[in-house]
């Protein structure tokens, strides 16, 4: 259903976006710090479902523009390609913006926190129509299966990246809020990867 060779690109890209210092990122290690190892893989997991959430309202909501008309796909590129070069603009604005969280101590309110910080976020389900659409190929079978799949895979990266910085939580915090050339070469990573998906989903023979 999608080729082995996007795949890899896709996951790379995923696992650069989820180790870039971010709200979930910084949400996940108040609440390690505040709860411990449990908290901060219960904020984790949360984070995961939220984000498993928006690709599956994400890829319903494309699943009937495509219904609706045969051009959506290549409509919802272009918006999609736009609004990673915005993203990738203010990232290079604020690239040494420093990033505040508060985190939960409980196990239970970790999660649920977790869930509703990420899924109250629309300009999250607003990147998922941006980024997936970016690594489907309509000659490979059905669109919104493909980002149905990518959107999974991303959610569990992003949960298995989350989980260690859970574990971890003291170092990877030092590492974070110490070391400003870290933060500054992901945020530099991550917008030059927009840049590369947008011009992608612009130039596609799809469209």
């Amino acid at each position: 259903m999608i080729a082995l060779s996007e795949f890899w690109i896709f996951l790379g890209g995923a696992l650069l976006l989820n180790i870039t210092p971010g709200q979930d990122m910084a949400y996940t290690l108040a609440s390690a710090a505040r709860g411990g190892r449990g908290s901060g893989l219960a904020a984790a997991g949360g984070v995961g479902a939220g984000s498993l959430a928006w690709s599956l309202i994400a890829t319903t909501g494309l699943a009937v523009a495509l219904a609706a008309s045969s051009n959506a796909l290549a409509i919802i590129r272009m918006i999609g390609a736009i609004y990673l070069f915005y993203l990738a603009v203010r990232i290079i604005a604020k690239l040494d913006a420093p990033i505040e969280a508060q985190g939960s101590a409980p196990v239970g309110e970790a999660f649920r926190l977790g869930v509703f910080t990420n899924l109250f976020n629309p300009k999250v389900g607003l990147f998922f129509l941006a980024f997936l659409p970016g690594f489907t190929n309509p000659e490979l079978g059905s669109i919104w299966k493909q980002m149905l799949l990518l959107g999974g895979v991303f959610s569990l990266t992003s949960f298995v990246v989350l989980s260690g910085v859970a574990v971890g939580a003291s170092a990877v915090r030092n590492m974070l809020q110490d070391t400003k050339a870290i933060k500054i070469g992901l945020n530099v990573a991550t917008a030059i990867l927009f840049t590369i998906i947008g011009f992608r989903l612009l130039l596609t023979n799809s469209l």
